[in-house]
């Protein structure tokens, strides 16, 4: 994928980390007003993430030109883009907080560990973000990577994919409702609001936030929208109307289609539209490099946030009265804190890691076509042989 051609797509990751950011800086420190409603807004990130996810992964399998190995690939790439950084926050929170309470949620059980060094962690109401705070996201990624095959030769048509979204969005939120319902009044022991979390994070949840970045993906592909939006004026009322619908949303309450699906939608939009035209206040030397980092500063961000609350509590108490003052320092010195450590995490992990998946990929392939080489030469000799002494 030609990197600079796909900017504005880091661009948006970076855009999601820093709302995912601010809504727990905002959360922690338990912010209220206007600035409680507008970091909210940064809840979404999670979802702009799944939408950029999929637009890339189809468009990356778009690009193997039907190679035979293209899902083998694809696996092996995302295994080691995923798991060793998730690994180490395992490890990482393990160390910090043992079986304690990692600042939203009471701490994990032992059993709790298989779930996330498998990445299924968010198939069980107790398990989604116990261990890895947040890693319910990460978990329900690595299971939409389990449809891909499918939904890749699937959804091989314009008609197929809007009939699979309509699906995604009216019969799993049918189905999950009534779901959830049934297990809020039969599945006793369980918390009621991890009973909500759960059916809400799960995949059939989110899967409507995934297919809109296969849409995406489509739209691109197709070509014409660039036409229709070529245009600065044009574009610029287009971003200008999604800004404000992302805000409007807020003050959706519809339970279908949901509103993390409608923001899924909108965020298709603004990145159909920063792909014709890179406004600078979306698209910027932070915002790219802050997508490149994503990954690793989604995993760490909980650990500063947390002890950046535990520093001021303890040594600054004065400074926890002032609730806006608070948010704003909390903020402040997460971002400071978690970019230096987000980019030693890329730079010595994900990259290290993603190089060897790349280095596997490509013996494999080597050894597959040496081998293919020698079957055809043994073929060759045994059929020529045979003419030799008919």
């Amino acid at each position: 994928m030609n990197k600079e051609r796909f900017v504005y797509i880091d661009a948006l990751r970076g855009i999601a980390i820093a709302g995912v950011i601010i809504v727990h800086s905002a959360s922690i420190t338990n912010v209220n007003g206007l600035l409680k409603q507008a970091a909210s807004l940064g809840s979404m990130g999670v979802q702009l993430f799944f939408v950029i996810s999929a637009f890339t992964i189809f468009y990356s399998l778009s690009k193997s030109n039907g190679s035979a190995t293209q899902f083998r690939d694809f696996f092996i790439r995302r295994l080691f883009r995923i798991v060793p950084v998730y690994w180490l926050g395992i490890v990482l929170y393990t160390a910090v907080y043992g079986l304690g309470s990692r600042g939203w949620l009471d701490g994990p059980e032992l059993w709790h560990y298989p779930f996330h060094i498998l990445l299924i962690n968010v198939l069980h109401p107790l398990t989604s973000s116990s261990v890895v705070p947040g890693g319910w996201s990460i978990s329900c990624e690595v299971l939409f990577y389990m449809l891909v095959p499918l939904l890749y030769v699937y959804l091989n048509t314009s008609k197929k994919l809007i009939g699979f979204l309509l699906i995604a969005m009216v019969l799993l939120p049918v189905l999950n409702i009534m779901l959830q319902n049934y297990a809020l009044v039969h599945w006793s022991g369980i918390d009621r609001v991890q009973l909500k979390d759960f059916f809400y994070r799960w995949i059939p949840n989110q899967l409507a936030c995934f297919t809109f970045g296969i849409l995406l993906y489509k739209i691109y592909e197709d070509k014409r929208y660039a036409g229709w939006v070529s245009g600065r004026v044009v574009n610029l009322i287009g971003v200008t109307l999604i800004v404000l619908a992302l805000f409007a949303l807020q003050l959706y309450y519809i339970k279908i289609p949901e509103r993390i699906h409608l923001y899924s939608l909108v965020f298709m939009c603004l990145a159909l539209l920063l792909s014709v035209v890179p406004w600078t206040l979306f698209v910027n030397g932070f915002t790219v490099f802050l997508g490149k980092i994503s990954y690793s500063c989604y995993l760490i961000h909980f650990l500063v946030i947390k002890q950046v609350t535990v520093v001021i509590g303890n040594y600054f108490p004065v400074l926890t009265g002032h609730n806006k003052g608070y948010f704003l320092l909390v903020l402040f010195l997460s971002f400071l804190i978690t970019i230096p450590l987000g980019w030693l995490s890329y730079t010595f992990i994900e990259l290290q890691a993603v190089n060897l998946g790349r280095k596997l990929i490509t013996y494999l392939n080597h050894t597959a076509t040496h081998e293919k080489e020698m079957s055809d030469l043994k073929k060759s000799n045994v059929k020529g042989g045979k003419i030799a002494n008919p």
